[in-house]
């Protein structure tokens, strides 16, 4: 064993770190949505009920879910890049759980044989999932950096949940626009949005936030 071990040359190049500080990331997260909506609102236009408004229930509950279950994953991915010691916040599992309602109840009601709205409509479920997901793509950035100046102990789930924070928060962005309040259109076409996103997250994310 050699001889004459200084500790303190182990700390020789090592430099402060700024930390981390959730807030900033909110903050980040939140103008994109903003600037999500905007961009929506300028470029396709506001349905036609909330321009008189006076929003139809179904638009709400819509907006409401989508914006419970973004929050609610955004906020456990943000809180992954500071693991601690004790149980970890759970919040995104019943986000997840009240969002998966909407599919749930689209199938029973898809089983009536009552699909005519989502069936006719494909092309403009096809353009919901596209611009969701370009909005998702655009949420998702500041998180996966959070997460890479973080330690993220399970990339696996920060994938997923990156993928269905920003996946509802896109489709949230892009429901000002979407004119459609049928139960069957939203349940298949906001489901897919979200559930792409996800898959999507859980390929990419675990790729660029390993440590």
């Amino acid at each position: 064993m050699k001889q004459g071990f200084d500790i303190a040359s182990l700390v020789d190049e090592l430099e402060p770190v700024r930390p981390l500080r959730i807030g900033r990331a909110i903050l980040a997260v939140g103008a994109i949505v903003v600037s999500a909506m905007a961009l929506i609102i300028l470029s396709r236009g506001v349905r036609a009920d909330v321009m008189a408004g006076e929003p139809d229930p179904m638009f709400l509950i819509r907006g409401g879910l989508l914006l419970l279950l973004g929050s609610g994953c955004g906020w456990a991915v943000l809180g992954m890049a500071s693991p601690s010691v004790g149980k970890p916040a759970q919040a995104w599992k019943m986000a997840i759980a009240a969002a998966a309602l909407v599919p749930l109840a689209a199938l029973v009601v898809a089983m009536t044989g009552r699909t005519e709205v989502a069936m006719a409509n494909m092309l403009y479920g096809l353009d919901c999932m596209a611009s969701s997901g370009i909005g998702a793509l655009a949420v998702a950035v500041p998180m996966v950096l959070w997460l890479r100046r973080g330690a993220p102990t399970s990339p696996e789930r920060a994938g997923w949940l990156t993928g269905v924070a920003s996946g509802g928060l896109g489709a949230f962005a892009y429901g000002l626009h979407c004119p459609f309040n049928d139960l069957v259109y939203i349940g298949l076409w906001y489901s897919l949005a979200v559930g792409i996103c996800a898959v999507l997250g859980r390929l990419v994310v675990p790729k660029l936030i390993r440590w």
